[in-house]
């Protein structure tokens, strides 16, 4: 994986970490809204160790009630 595809990961998920926190939800509140059994898989997802399906982005982005490109609009 280059350096670009890293930044991108990281820079998803801390977006997705923020939107969430803003939320006032845990990482376990997030998985149960979008039928994930545990917390885990949103941990690696907003750490960038994983890349998210587009349907788990879109599921995110529903459950944060966002627009999906909202995730992607990076500060």
């Amino acid at each position: 994986m280059d350096e670009k595809q890293i930044k991108f990961r990281k820079q998803l998920g801390a977006k997705i970490q923020q939107l969430r926190e803003n939320k006032g939800l845990t990482q376990g509140d997030l998985a149960a809204l979008i039928g994930f059994k545990d917390f885990q898989a949103i941990s690696r997802i907003e750490n960038g160790r994983v890349t998210a399906s587009v349907y788990t982005i879109h599921l995110i982005a529903t459950a944060l009630e966002v627009g999906i490109e909202e995730l992607f609009i990076f500060d």
